[in-house]
C-alpha cells in the first residue's frame, strides 16, 4: 500500500481532546416516576480485539509519521498517565489521593499497553473513576434531600486544577456539599424557588449517572488514544468511527438527513434547532423543543423505541441516504406542556451546514464627510468537501468557490473596501487557504511546510488573475489559528492589505488523517482515524507561527490572556522556530503608510465610548484572573449581579443617548438561566455590541486607507512630522 494515500491534509485549531464525563448542562423538564440507579458500564467494558490491533497501528503510524517521531518509552507513559488523569478529572473532584497512588502502578505501562494491544489498563482506571463518579453523585442527590442555606458565609472554590487530590471521603464531601450549594445558588439567582431548584438538580445528577453508565468500548478506547496522542502534541488525536464521520460532515459542510440538531436531555432525545429548508423544516411537523421517542426505517420499518438512548445512537439511527424516508414518533412542545404523541414521516436530503460558510454583508462607513460601502466577508472555516469526501463536480462546496462568488457580488455593488473577518476561524483545509490568497495577489509563494525529515515544499498561488484589486482589511483575534494564520500572514507579508484585532492563535503545525480502517485485517470493522501532526508551516519571510501567532499590523485591546488561552498554554505544544525567507514580491502600498492609520486609531479609541468601556471591562478581568473561588452567600452574590446589571444598564443608556433614543428604565431579563455563573468569564464580558465595535472600527481603518490612496499628501505630512519630532 502507498502509504501516502491516507495522508488528509488539512490544518485546523483542533483543541486537545479533553473527554471527561461532567454532568451537561442541558435542564431535563419531563417528569420521571422513579430513579433506577443504572448498572455500571464498566461492568460489561472490556477491550475489543479490533482495538487491541488499531492501538498497534497507531503507535507505528506515530513512529514513523509523526513530525517528532516520538520515542515510545518511559517518559512519553508517564505524560499520558497524566493527560488520561486531566482527561477524566481536570477539577480534582472525583479521585483520592489513595486512588492517585493506586493508579501510579500505571504510569510507565502506558506506551507497553499501546504497542502490545494490551490495554485492560484503560478499562481499569476508566473503571475506578466511574465508581467515584457515582459516588459523588448519588452523595449530591442525598444533599437535596436537605434544607438549602443560602445564607451561608463560606466560598466555593470552582478551579480546583491546581489543587491537591483529596484526602478522604470527609474532605471529598466538603467540597462535594460546597459545590451542590454553588449549583442551587446559580438556579436561585436565576429566580428558581427551592422546589425548582431540587426538580432541577435531582434530574441533572440523575442524568450524569445515567449517561456516564451508557459509555461504550470505544469510548474508553478513545479516551486512551486520546492521552496518548495529547501527550505527544495538542493536535494530535485518535477520533472513533462517529468522530471521524462528523469529522468528514464539518469539512464537506454537508450531511444527508433529516435538517434537525438535536441534543440528550434527561431519558430523551430534544430537538435543540431546524435547519433552514431541510425536510423537517419543509414538513412543518417538526419543532424545536420536540422530543423523539421512535425512530422507524422506511414506510413500514419497526418503530424503534429510543427513550434513554444515547444522543449519537439516535443521530445515527435518523442519518441516512437522500431519497430514503425515516419515520419519527415524536411528542410535540406547547407552552401548555407536552402535546400527544405522532408520527412523522421525511424523506431524507442532502442537507447544506450553512452556518459554517462564508457570509457577507455591507458595513456603511461614514468618515470624511463621505459615506464608504465596505464589503465585509465573515468566514468562519477553511472548508473543503474534496478533503473530506473526494467531491467533485459543480456542487462542491469550497472556500475559494464561495468567497469568489460573494466578490463578484460586491463587485456589482461598487464596494470602496473588503473585510475579510476571520475571527474565531480554527482554520481547515491547506490547499483551500492557499486558493484564497490567490484571490488577492499575483502568483507567488504563500507558505512554507517543513515535514518530520526536514524536506521544505512551498506551496504557491500559480494563476497570475487577481479576483479583488481594493483596499483590504483582515479581522483576526485570539480564535484565529492555523489556516487563519497563514492568510493573514501573507496579507501582512505581501504588504496588500491591512491586518487588524488581537494576536492570532499560534497554531503553526499541519495535519494529516490516516483513516485507519485501511490497515485493519478485517474491513468490515469501523476503528476509527487517526489525525497526527506531520508538518510545520512558515510564512513566505520564513517566520513560523508556532505559539507566537500573528501580530496585527493595528492591534485592538484585548480581554483574553494568550498565556492562558493560546497555544503556548497547551501541554507538549511545539516550539516557534524559523527557515529561510522564500523569494516573494512585496505588493506595496499599505506598509509604509501603518504608522498613519495606527495614529488615526488611536485618536478615535481615545474619544470612543465604546472602547472605554472595554478597557474597564479588561480591568475587571485582569483583577479577577485569579480568583479561584465565589461566595456562597446569596445576598452578596445578588449584590454582586445587581452591580454588573447596573454597570449594562449603564452603558446601554449612554449608547441610546448617542443615538438618540429614550433611555431604558431596565435591562430586559434574561430567559431562565442554569448556566453556571462561579466566575465572570470573558466571553460573558466582551458582548456583541464589542464585536460589532471591532468591525466598525475595521472600516474605519479601511477608510483611513482609502483616503490616503486618493490624498496621498495627508499620509506624507503626517510622516514628515513624525520624522520631524523624532530628530
Amino acid at each position: 500500500m502507498n502509504k501516502n494515500k491516507w495522508l488528509i491534509t488539512l490544518l485546523a485549531l483542533t483543541l486537545p481532546l479533553t473527554i471527561h464525563a461532567e454532568e451537561a448542562k442541558n435542564e431535563p423538564v419531563v417528569e420521571e416516576e422513579t430513579f433506577v440507579v443504572p448498572e455500571p458500564a464498566s461492568l460489561s467494558l472490556k477491550p475489543e480485539n479490533k482495538f487491541r490491533e488499531t492501538g498497534r497501528v497507531v503507535s507505528f503510524l506515530l513512529m514513523q509519521s509523526h513530525y517528532e517521531h516520538p520515542d515510545f518509552d518511559d517518559e512519553l507513559s508517564q505524560e499520558a498517565f497524566n493527560q488520561f488523569l486531566k482527561a477524566l478529572d481536570p477539577n480534582r473532584s472525583y479521585f483520592y489521593q489513595k486512588d492517585i497512588a493506586q493508579l501510579d502502578d500505571y504510569e510507565k505501562l502506558f506506551d507497553d499497553a499501546l504497542r502490545t494491544g494490551r490495554i485492560e489498563l484503560a478499562y481499569d482506571f476508566f473503571a475506578l473513576f466511574e465508581e467515584r463518579f457515582r459516588e459523588r453523585h448519588l452523595f449530591a442527590l442525598e444533599q437535596l434531600e436537605k434544607p438549602l442555606d443560602f445564607n451561608s458565609d463560606g466560598e466555593f472554590e470552582y478551579d480546583r486544577r491546581e489543587a491537591e487530590w483529596p484526602i478522604d471521603e470527609k474532605e471529598m464531601n466538603a467540597i462535594w456539599k460546597k459545590r451542590v450549594l454553588n449549583d442551587a445558588l446559580n438556579l436561585k439567582l436565576a429566580e428558581q424557588t427551592d422546589e425548582q431548584i431540587k426538580d432541577k438538580l435531582t434530574k441533572r445528577y440523575q442524568s450524569a449517572i445515567r449517561r456516564l453508565s451508557q459509555t461504550k468500548s470505544e469510548d474508553v478506547f478513545g479516551y486512551f488514544m486520546n492521552s496518548i496522542s495529547a501527550a505527544i502534541d495538542p493536535h494530535t488525536s485518535y477520533y472513533t468511527p462517529r468522530q471521524f464521520e462528523n469529522f468528514a460532515i464539518n469539512m464537506s459542510l454537508k450531511l444527508q438527513g433529516i435538517g434537525a440538531v438535536l441534543t440528550q436531555e434527561d431519558m430523551f432525545t430534544k430537538i435543540v434547532s431546524i435547519v433552514n429548508k431541510g425536510p423537517a423544516d419543509k414538513s412543518g411537523q417538526v419543532h424545536p423543543n420536540d422530543k423523539i421517542i421512535g425512530v422507524g426505517q422506511g414506510e413500514k420499518g419497526e418503530m424503534v423505541d429510543v427513550i434513554g438512548w444515547r444522543n449519537d445512537d439516535v443521530v445515527d439511527l435518523i442519518r441516512g441516504e437522500a431519497g430514503t424516508i425515516v419515520r419519527l414518533q415524536i411528542i410535540p412542545y406547547t407552552k401548555a406542556g407536552d402535546g400527544m404523541p405522532k408520527t412523522v414521516e421525511l424523506v431524507r436530503e442532502e442537507i447544506k451546514l450553512e452556518d459554517q460558510a462564508a457570509k457577507s454583508k455591507v458595513l456603511e462607513v461614514e468618515q470624511y464627510d463621505k459615506n464608504f460601502k465596505m464589503g465585509v466577508i465573515e468566514l468562519p472555516s477553511f472548508y473543503s468537501e474534496t478533503v473530506a469526501s473526494n467531491g467533485s463536480g459543480d456542487d462542491v462546496t469550497s472556500t475559494t468557490k464561495d468567497v469568489a462568488r460573494l466578490i463578484k457580488e460586491f463587485n456589482k455593488q461598487d464596494i470602496d473596501g473588503l473585510v475579510i473577518d476571520l475571527r474565531n476561524n480554527g482554520g481547515g483545509s491547506l490547499s483551500e487557504v492557499v486558493n484564497l490568497v490567490g484571490l488577492f495577489i499575483d502568483k507567488g509563494p504563500v507558505v512554507q511546510g517543513r515535514d518530520s525529515r526536514g524536506r521544505l515544499r512551498v506551496l504557491k498561488d500559480t494563476d497570475s488573475d487577481i479576483l479583488y484589486k481594493g483596499p483590504l482589511a483582515v479581522l483576526v483575534n485570539g480564535g484565529s489559528a492555523s489556516a487563519s494564520e497563514i492568510f493573514a500572514g501573507a496579507i501582512q507579508d505581501y504588504g496588500r492589505g491591512i491586518v487588524l484585532g488581537e494576536n492570532t492563535f499560534g497554531k503553526g503545525t499541519v495535519q494529516s488523517v490516516a483513516d485507519l480502517n485501511q490497515y485493519i485485517r478485517n474491513p468490515e470493522n469501523q476503528v476509527g482515524a487517526l489525525k497526527l501532526t506531520v508538518e510545520k508551516f512558515y510564512r513566505v519571510t520564513g517566520e513560523s507561527t508556532q505559539n507566537k501567532g500573528v501580530k496585527p499590523d493595528i492591534e485592538f485591546p484585548t480581554i483574553f490572556d494568550v498565556n492562558e488561552y493560546g497555544e503556548s498554554s497547551y501541554d507538549n505544544a511545539l516550539v516557534w522556530d524559523t527557515i529561510k525567507s522564500t523569494n516573494f514580491k512585496k505588493t506595496g502600498g499599505v506598509t509604509d503608510v501603518i504608522p498613519f492609520l495606527r495614529s488615526k486609531h488611536e485618536e478615535r479609541k481615545t474619544s470612543s465610548q465604546e472602547f472605554s468601556f472595554l478597557q474597564e471591562d479588561i480591568g475587571r478581568v485582569a483583577e479577577q484572573r485569579d480568583t479561584k473561588v465565589v461566595s456562597l452567600n446569596y445576598e452578596k452574590r445578588l449584590a454582586e449581579r445587581k452591580r454588573n446589571d447596573e454597570i449594562r444598564l449603564e452603558r446601554e443608556n449612554l449608547r441610546r443617548k448617542i443615538e438618540g433614543l429614550e433611555p431604558l428604565k431596565e435591562l430586559a431579563s434574561d430567559e431562565d438561566s442554569t448556566e453556571d455563573d462561579n466566575a465572570e468569564s470573558a466571553s460573558d464580558i466582551v458582548d456583541e455590541d464589542q464585536k460589532d465595535l471591532f468591525l466598525k472600527e475595521a472600516g474605519n481603518i479601511l477608510s483611513d486607507l482609502i483616503m490616503i490612496r486618493e490624498k496621498p499628501e495627508i499620509a506624507a505630512n503626517f510622516l514628515a512630522e513624525e520624522k520631524s519630532s523624532n530628530n
